[in-house]
């Protein structure tokens, strides 16, 4: 990313860029929210221990590394990248995910052995959670781009990568992408067939249809489903003593800190702190005082740059929505959208630089993709 940008320095041409870069107001908001979490450092109480991973003594450092520098994609995207390499870009990413596919699948059969990974868990470059947000993503990126394939062949291996993705999936213990994939899934047929009959048999027979085959043939989505039914029971009888349950009662504890500061958090250097000192006025807070991060990226939101900060994001989607592209576009971007928000109730996505880059590469995509789709709807008026 660092190369990426000093290129992009390098390449100069600020006149043209700016003006491009005006014509998007998502990109903007989006912006201004990553700008917020900037000057959260100057109502912090401290400048280092917050939740921003790795986050070194320096605070000015961690938000640059952490935050800046991989927002900086989404500009680099809009301004540098012409669109006959979207294809090539997107396929990368695409070839890149069949490589961790296929050494998932590896790892489950025992054919590889990749230090650290466990054939229960087959997970290879990345913890189980963030990479099924990441398999997640690709399959509704495939299920796209298979209605525009005509050859047969080329239809076959579309479709034999997307049983593979779908699979592959279910086999790892990330319940998080699990559950994103099920509701984006409905969002999928709502947005494709609209509100009627036909999606919602669609959608709840696929749904059913694919929850009972994992669930039935993965040891590892059945055990994870077995055990998030029982966190579930186990809350509603107010015991906290599950991961899940762990994760409600970190929630119960943030709460005051954001009622204390409703409009602008404690900043992002401080939160980790705030947090770390309410845990102590509650009878339980030593089982929750050890998180490295919020596991819900709405509350971390919060604690950082308060209501404002939320509300700067969700104003930053509310934009991303109201773009002009084309149908199937569209769909892929709403239903990318909800992974996200889904995946945003158990994990800080942006906390880790992973799915923080995979989500400032789509959104990069999506701005490109709103700029042709402009061009030749003018074009075809001329």
């Amino acid at each position: 990313m660092l190369l990426l940008d000093i290129l992009w320095i390098i390449e100069g041409n600020w006149q043209y860029k700016f003006l491009k870069l005006k014509r998007f107001k998502p990109f903007w908001y989006y912006f201004a929210f990553v700008l917020l979490m900037g000057f959260s450092l100057i109502w912090s109480d401290t400048l280092y221990g917050g939740f921003v991973k790795h986050y070194p003594q320096n605070g000015v450092l961690a938000y640059v590394q952490m935050y800046l520098l991989y927002f900086m994609l989404v500009p680099v995207m809009i301004t540098s990248i012409q669109m006959k390499y979207v294809k090539v870009i997107l396929s990368a990413f695409l070839l890149a995910m069949f490589i961790s596919e296929i050494a998932s699948w590896g790892l489950f059969l025992g054919l590889i052995d990749i230090k650290g990974r466990l054939t229960h868990d087959p997970s290879p470059f990345m913890h189980h959670s963030l990479y099924s947000i990441f398999l997640a993503v690709t399959i509704f990126i495939l299920i796209t781009e298979f209605s525009k394939i005509k050859q047969i062949g080329l239809k076959i291996l579309m479709a034999l990568f997307v049983i593979s993705a779908l699979g592959n999936l279910f086999l790892n213990g990330g319940r998080l992408g699990q559950l994103a994939f099920f509701v984006a899934l409905i969002v999928y047929f709502i947005k494709h067939f609209g509100i009627g009959f036909k999606s919602i048999v669609l959608g709840m027979v696929s749904i059913i249809s694919i929850f009972l085959l994992a669930y039935y043939s993965s040891p590892i989505f059945h055990t994870r489903a077995n055990l998030s039914m029982q966190s579930l029971q186990h809350i509603a009888k107010g015991d906290f003593h599950s991961s899940w349950g762990a994760r409600v009662y970190a929630l119960i504890v943030a709460k005051d800190i954001v009622l204390e500061h409703p409009l602008f958090g404690v900043g992002i250097a401080d939160a980790k702190k705030a947090y770390m000192k309410q845990t102590e006025s509650y009878s339980q807070g030593k089982m929750v005082r050890g998180f490295w991060h919020m596991h819900n990226q709405y509350m971390q939101i919060l604690l950082e740059t308060g209501m404002i900060g939320l509300m700067m994001f969700f104003l930053f989607l509310y934009q991303m929505l109201k773009l002009p592209l084309a149908d199937d576009i569209h769909i892929l971007f709403v239903s990318f959208i909800t992974v996200y928000l889904v995946g945003f109730i158990g994990e800080p996505l942006f906390w880790n630089r992973q799915p923080f880059l995979l989500f400032n590469f789509m959104i990069g995509l999506f701005l490109l993709f709103s700029d042709d789709w402009q061009m030749d709807k003018k074009s075809a008026k001329v």
